[in-house]
């Protein structure tokens, strides 16, 4: 029987992983969307439009929240039993929670219920996330992969591409009803077409095999018994990740959700003018994802991550002035160069860099919660906490950009945080971890 070469495992496992991660992606970003720019006026309406915007926005930062539990959870599955069947049960939970978001009663239907209703669908959402980058990460790193930046570059790539797709849905069908039959039943049909895309995405995730660094642990019978007490034992990289993640997520949920309230409710933009700006950054960032990555395995990941978050910090301010011009063209730059600048670059290193710096026994469970729990800080909370400072300055955005950089700034301090592999977990270091796989800025 022929065995499959280790750079062409290391493709059919990036593709598989890749589009898996479009859909789950594409479900959590559409759920963004809607709570800018539809579930204020549907699940709260008796508030007025600064209340409605927070509340909603609360009930996206809860998907954050239990993004830490499901990356305990499918991490202590995918380090015990397998990367590839945690990886089914995190698509599979995502696609049934967006399902039933699509077929929700609203508040004018059920009344309270229909708010709490949606935040448990967006925690079970949230579970499944929480869950799915880390294995997803693992498939493009743990085959032998010589360019673990490069190819983990393409799981941000599809990262931008669900974010693409669920801009486009609105876009497309904002286009073609109007906003009253939107606000009525329309805004249900992009959440309902994602039970298409997650089954295509368990026909391609079912038919890889095990990875090979894991499935060689297996066999050995050496599954770590408790995986996450062991990440904890040794946790200044998951305090890193977490770091890292606070400064690199916090930019990016404000550029690319908290915009879209910001930019049509504060500015009077149009929601297409801004959807499409979202667009056009992404697919940027689609494109220069696997470049940034390849930069990541030429000149170390520390260094990309610092220069990145460097830059994200000093272009905060710029990024409001921009928008406020109201300029089609400056509004698209600014968020252009929000989302497929150091947002891109600091997302397209992390599946190399990140995996890098653990173990393969406890791996998936380290990166998975470091990194998710950074997320609720830096993300869940972003849109709210932008919303918030937005109202303390009466309309003005410049504490905001505040904020931005001095998360950005926080991220560096993960990255001088980062102790490399060898030193962290000398008894567990697995050969063949890529060019510069754990190394921090020295």
């Amino acid at each position: 029987m022929r065995t499959e070469s280790s750079s062409h495992l290391t493709r059919r496992a990036t593709i598989a992983a890749s589009f898996g991660t479009v859909v789950e992606w594409y479900d959590f970003f559409l759920y963004g969307t809607a709570s800018a720019l539809i579930f204020p006026s549907l699940f709260f309406p008796s508030a007025n439009s600064l209340t409605g915007s927070l509340l909603s926005f609360a009930t996206f930062a809860t998907g954050f929240v239990a993004r830490p539990l499901g990356g305990a959870i499918f991490g202590h599955v995918g380090d015990r039993i397998g990367r590839k069947n945690a990886l089914v049960v995190t698509l599979l939970a995502m696609g049934l929670a967006t399902l039933a978001v699509g077929l929700l009663p609203t508040y004018g239907q059920i009344g309270a219920a229909a708010p709490i209703l949606l935040v448990v669908l967006r925690i079970v959402q949230g579970i499944g996330t929480g869950g799915e980058w880390g294995g997803a990460a693992l498939l493009t790193k743990e085959n032998g992969s010589t360019r673990p930046g490069f190819w983990g570059g393409f799981l941000s790539s599809a990262v931008f591409a669900g974010l693409i797709l669920a801009s486009v849905v609105y876009v497309v069908i904002g286009a073609l009803v109007s906003n009253d039959q939107l606000l009525s039943w329309a805004w249900r049909i992009p959440f309902l077409l994602s039970v298409v895309l997650v089954g295509l995405g368990l026909w391609m995730r079912k038919s890889l095999p095990e990875t090979r660094e894991f499935d060689r642990i297996k066999r050995a019978g050496e599954q770590e018994r408790a995986p996450l007490l062991r990440a904890f034992r040794k946790p200044r990289n998951m305090v890193a990740i977490f770091l890292m993640r606070v400064g690199q997520n916090a930019t990016f949920n404000i550029v690319s959700v908290f915009v879209l309230t910001y930019a049509t409710k504060q500015l009077g933009l149009g929601k297409s003018q801004i959807l499409w700006a979202t667009v056009i950054g992404a697919a940027v960032a689609c494109v220069l994802c696997p470049v940034y990555g390849h930069l990541g395995d030429r000149f170390g990941f520390g260094w990309v991550m610092v220069v990145s978050l460097l830059f994200q910090a000093a272009f905060a301010f710029p990024f409001f002035l921009l928008v406020d011009s109201k300029g089609v063209a400056p509004v698209i730059i600014a968020v252009t160069v929000g989302i497929a600048g150091a947002g891109a670059a600091t997302d397209a290193i992390q599946a190399g860099y990140f995996a890098g710096l653990f173990g393969t026994r406890s791996r998936y469970s380290a990166i998975s919660v470091g990194r998710e729990g950074g997320t609720v800080v830096g993300g869940g909370l972003a849109p709210l906490i932008a919303t918030a400072l937005l109202g303390w300055l009466h309309g003005s955005p410049w504490a905001i950009a505040g904020w931005m950089a001095l998360t950005s700034v926080i991220g560096v301090v993960g990255v001088l945080l980062v102790k490399p592999l060898r030193e962290a977990e000398p008894e567990d270091v697995v050969p063949s971890a890529g060019p510069r796989s754990g190394s921090a800025v020295s």
